[in-house]
């Protein structure tokens, strides 16, 4: 018997499309933004591409020049620092070759070369600046070891800074009384007598004394009477050469002494006058006889009274 073919599936009737509700106006305004905004969206992705790329071309143009670019201290340079010294801060930050503009390995290479200097004691930036055209100019701000004082040891006279770092700058002893004996004010006071003597430039110069001296030039820099004083003898610091003598000597542009006694830093109040005292002392001097010698050879402020050659010093002052 045959088998039985299966029944056909019977497809269900077709139910009628439904007209497409009207789109309301609300609904083609939000289109129509969408539609606009990516418009403007891919026009400025194409302009600012496009400027890019033409920019680029330019700054590939104009970074490739023929010259190293020239050096600048930042705001010129300090009041103190002479055209020599300038130019041997400058050449250590001066490219011997040309280069880009945005090349900054260059600039980086150029910080690490200026911080060897011993007239900086820390470098702060070092960035292209345009002067001619953009690049053309490596300005450096740093933050410089100023000379205070100079040292001398045997025939030679060194700068120092605050800090009691060697400076590479050093004079003979007539160039020494030409710089600071001109117009009669010192410009730098010299400290003389130190024990020791650095390595090298940029290293502190050890020795106490040294500290000591600098310590009197930071207290008499503000002083009216200070232009008398133009050298600070610490040849008997600590009272090596003469234990009864004073340790630090003052010494005028009268050629005449001021004998001081200890460090200002010492705390041995009991063995000698305290440091306001000795300068109320200087001060009184100075007002009544205009030098702060007392027009005497010498003149002693390591005690209650003021001493001087033979004698009580003419003048009641001190105490």
């Amino acid at each position: 018997m045959p088998a039985k073919k299966p029944a056909k599936a019977v497809a269900a009737p077709k139910k009628p499309r439904q007209p497409r509700a009207p789109m309301s106006p609300e609904a083609k305004a939000r289109i129509r933004r969408t539609v606009t905004n990516v418009f403007y969206a891919t026009l400025v992705s194409a302009v600012s591409v496009s400027g890019f790329v033409a920019s680029q071309r330019y700054v590939d143009k104009i970074e490739h020049t023929d010259t190293p670019p020239t050096v600048a201290i930042a705001g010129g340079a300090p009041a103190w620092m002479n055209p020599a010294i300038e130019e041997q801060i400058l050449s250590l930050a001066r490219p011997k070759t040309a280069s880009q503009a945005t090349d900054r390995d260059v600039l980086a290479q150029q910080a690490k070369s200026l911080a060897t200097s011993p007239w900086v004691r820390e470098v702060k930036t070092v960035r292209r600046a345009y002067q001619n055209g953009p690049g053309d100019v490596i300005e450096i701000s740093a933050d410089f070891r100023t000379p205070v004082a100079m040292v001398r040891w045997q025939d030679t006279y060194w700068y120092v800074d605050a800090e009691g770092v060697r400076l590479p700058e050093h004079f003979n002893a007539a160039q020494v009384h030409q710089m600071l004996l001109a117009g009669g004010k010192p410009t730098f006071r010299i400290i003389e007598g130190v024990a020791h003597f650095p390595d090298e430039s940029g290293k502190p110069w050890p020795g106490k004394d040294l500290r000591a001296g600098l310590e009197l030039i930071a207290l008499l820099s503000d002083k009216a009477y200070a232009d008398q004083i133009t050298r600070i003898d610490v040849g008997n610091y600590d009272g090596r050469a003469n234990a009864n003598e004073s340790q630090i000597n003052l010494i005028t542009r009268y050629d005449t002494q001021v004998r001081w006694g200890q460090a200002p830093s010492s705390r041995a109040f009991f063995v000698e006058q305290r440091v306001d005292r000795k300068l109320d002392v200087l001060q009184q001097a100075c007002r009544q006889t205009g030098r702060v010698d007392m027009n005497l050879p010498w003149i002693d402020l390591r005690f209650d009274s003021t001493t001087a050659p033979n004698q009580r010093a003419s003048l009641d002052v001190g105490r």
